[in-house]
């Protein structure tokens, strides 16, 4: 795999290994919690917006526990599922907790262009990056690649999904900031530069279609691809 210009491989591949199945087993427990508690935002709506974008053939990018897929009714009963993660241990789990669904495992860093991994471009209905670009080191603009690839990976259109916890330009609570600093300091998340503003210049610079919504300190955004 390539590296990316702006942030260095080592850094990501770190950040990505902290998701060990010792975590994964207890991560979607743990996501109600943050979500309901220190990032307020409801966990049921992140769900609900990941159901209203996804379509027969799905790019996931960013894998973790595969919470969203294996709660979400897909628009076909053999939908065509492709998962791509950097960590080895969280394509394990999701497969296996996907494994009705069949899908297709990519190994691959999500900063690198898609089809170095022999991802198709132009191929998806639909490509969800759920909960993935503030645990990658750098600020959003250095992250915007993420969102490059989703959007190349998607025919005309289709939809792009996605989650992030923002740390600047949100309403933050005491509790919110304080797991904040705790997720930065062990390399969990990486998101102290992450902004509001940064985020909405990103996906404008990807999508002519977008809708953004935060909700406490979470940006949940769908795009259109044109």
């Amino acid at each position: 795999m390539a590296e990316n210009t702006a942030i260095r491989y080592e850094d990501v591949l770190a950040g990505a290994a902290n998701y060990k199945r010792s975590v994964l087993n207890r991560y979607d427990r743990v996501l109600y919690v943050n979500c309901r508690f220190f990032w307020r935002c409801d966990r049921g709506e992140l769900l609900r917006r990941y159901q209203a974008a996804v379509g027969a053939r799905h790019l996931e990018i960013g894998v973790g526990s595969g919470y969203c897929p294996a709660h979400t009714l897909f628009p076909t009963p053999e939908p065509e599922i492709t998962l791509v993660d950097l960590n080895p241990q969280t394509l394990d789990f999701a497969s296996r907790r996907l494994a009705h669904l069949r899908p297709r495992r990519v190994l691959a860093n999500a900063l690198d262009p898609i089809e170095e991994a022999g991802v198709p471009t132009r191929h998806f209905d639909s490509v969800a990056i759920n909960l993935l670009l503030h645990c990658i080191p750098g600020d959003i603009k250095a992250k915007a690649a993420v969102l490059g690839n989703a959007a190349a990976a998607v025919k005309p259109g289709g939809k792009v999904v996605g989650s992030t916890v923002l740390a600047q330009g949100v309403p933050v609570t005491p509790a919110g900031r304080f797991l904040m600093r705790q997720l930065n300091a062990k390399g969990i998340f990486h998101n102290t530069e992450d902004r509001r503003d940064d985020l909405e210049s990103v996906l404008g610079k990807y999508f002519a279609d977008y809708q953004l919504v935060v909700r406490g300190c979470m940006a949940m955004f769908t795009a259109t691809v044109q």
